[in-house]
């Protein structure tokens, strides 16, 4: 009964260790790794070592890539450079699966013991070090688990309709390749199915030859669970997912037929003294095939690079709002330089202001062609949160006479923002009512339309500024005539009343807003 309850243990072990290692892993592959990884792109090689870097620290196929996105997309790595990375993450990723090589149950005491150790003298406390010790504890966890499993893997063997399925599994190449790609989907993991088929190979429970099909199974279901993790993304971020599941898929198939066709390159050679050395070159093998075969994925989608890129777009089109969001002048690399970083910033801003009049197409027209509303409102508010942490962060460099533009940037950046809201709070208020493109909606939507045009044709043209700061003056008195007449109205519905007084608040608070932009514009010109 103890051994089944350790096994248990062992597993639960094993999963939480798993769980742990992720969540440690995040804050080292932060801030900091992700610079680093933005600069180690220069050519191809430093693209490959990075992605090593990355997969060895995420230890995780989704991880990477989901890192690889988020670089993409702020702007900070090139889509092609992001690929290269991509391709070489799951060398990185083999770091794990040649853990296993070692005796698994010592080397997770030992590493339990360390943060022990490093808790007695409160290393802890250093912010560094602290995620250091809480990496090696979930670890220590994960092996420790394992060697628990390991050892009492044969109760697996005392099982008669357990010991049928296995031998049923691993003389069957077909099934034993769909079980290792289906727990790889499942755990979403392949070195974690890898790890499970060393175990069960240094148990004597399936052959050698069979661990060595459910890694191939397990590659390949990693790739398929990062598609269906990633079903719900378009444009960029899926042509990366899919990218990496090319990735696993070449792998499987520049290895597999070898293996399948010249099993005799695969075979075991040991020549060790005693049975424990023995199962440590075992596993050290199916280590290096599983290495390889990251390996060999890597090279297939390098070889087939162009072919694939020219591939990626027609599959998965960018859309519109995809690139809305996305900065178009910024990038890192000019935080270096102050002047040239704040003309950037500018343009950036600029973009945004010149696409307000767009939020109010779709509810002028009946056209169905148009971006919803609350998609270009997040796309725009994302651009704009990409660019206020692109200004703090030149913020953060020693700047003089600069100084001055950066706050002011800060502070019209914060104005875009405030007048974004607006504008998503106007069209909520006004679209209530069924028909409120007719009567007074209809005239407040248009007036709008117009004066944000006419601030749009600022960008490039400031004729019109003296025009505009009369067209956005103080209305309030207007504003105020209109909202007691609907007061007064009892012939209008109650839900059109309501919908066309806060919309009027809303309209008189843009055209203030509006004209504190063009205020603060004329005193820096």
């Amino acid at each position: 009964m103890s051994e089944y309850i350790s096994s248990l243990a062992g597993l639960s072990f094993f999963l939480t260790g798993l769980h742990f290692l992720s969540a440690s892993m995040k804050p080292l592959a932060g801030k900091k790794m992700k610079q680093i990884l933005s600069k180690m792109t220069g050519n191809y090689f430093s693209a490959a070592v990075a992605g090593t870097m990355l997969g060895a620290l995420t230890q995780s196929t989704s991880g990477s890539t989901f890192v690889c996105m988020g670089l993409v997309n702020s702007g900070s790595l090139k889509y092609r450079n992001a690929l290269n990375i991509l391709a070489w993450s799951s060398v990185g990723g083999s770091l794990l699966v040649f853990l296993v090589s070692i005796d698994i149950r010592l080397a997770g005491l030992l590493l339990i013991a360390i943060v022990g150790i490093a808790n007695l003298f409160n290393a802890n406390r250093i912010e560094k070090v602290k995620y250091l010790v809480a990496t090696l504890f979930a670890l220590g966890l994960l092996l420790l688990g394992l060697g628990m499993i390991k050892e009492s893997a044969h109760l697996l063997n005392e099982s008669q309709w357990i010991r049928d399925f296995i031998e049923f599994a691993s003389e069957t190449t077909t099934i034993c390749f769909i079980i290792g790609l289906f727990f790889s989907v499942i755990t979403q993991s392949a070195s974690t199915v890898a790890i499970i088929g060393i175990t069960l190979v240094l148990s004597s429970i399936i052959p050698f030859e069979a661990a060595v099909i459910l890694v191939f199974g397990a590659n390949l279901g990693s790739g398929l669970s990062l598609l269906l993790i990633t079903s719900h993304l378009s444009g960029i971020q899926k042509q990366i997912s899919f990218y990496q599941f090319l990735t696993k898929l070449g792998g499987v198939i520049a290895v597999m037929p070898v293996f399948i066709t010249f099993p005799s390159l695969f075979e075991l050679h040991i020549n060790a003294p005693t049975a424990l050395s023995a199962k440590m070159a075992i596993a050290f093998q199916i280590s290096c095939i599983y290495l390889t075969l990251q390996i060999a994925g890597a090279l297939m989608v390098t070889l087939f690079q162009s072919k694939i890129l020219t591939m990626l777009p027609k599959l998965f089109p960018e859309k519109e709002e995809d690139s809305l969001a996305k900065p178009k002048f910024i990038y890192p690399e000019a935080i270096e330089d102050p002047d040239i970083a704040i003309s950037l910033v500018k343009k950036e801003q600029e973009r945004i202001i010149s696409t307000l009049s767009l939020y109010l197409d779709p509810i002028r027209t009946s056209e169905l062609d148009f971006i919803p509303v609350k998609v270009r409102h997040e796309a725009n508010l994302q651009l704009a949160h990409e660019i206020k942490q692109f200004i703090d962060e030149i913020s953060q460099h020693e700047l003089g006479k600069e100084m001055a533009g950066v706050l002011e940037l800060q502070s019209h950046n914060e104005a875009i923002i405030s007048l974004l809201g607006s504008l998503n709070s106007f069209i909520s208020a006004v679209t209530e009512t069924e028909n409120f493109k007719d009567g007074l909606s209809g005239s407040i939507i248009e007036s709008l339309h117009l004066i944000l045009t006419l601030m749009e044709e600022t960008v490039s043209n400031d004729e019109n500024v003296d025009f505009l700061i009369e067209l956005t003056s103080d209305k309030s008195q207007l504003m105020d005539n209109i909202r007691n007449t609907l007061l007064s109205e009892s012939s209008t519905d109650i839900t059109a009343r309501k919908s066309l007084f806060v919309s009027t608040r809303v309209f008189e608070r843009i055209l203030w807003q509006l004209r504190q932009m063009l205020n603060v514009s004329t005193q820096n010109a």
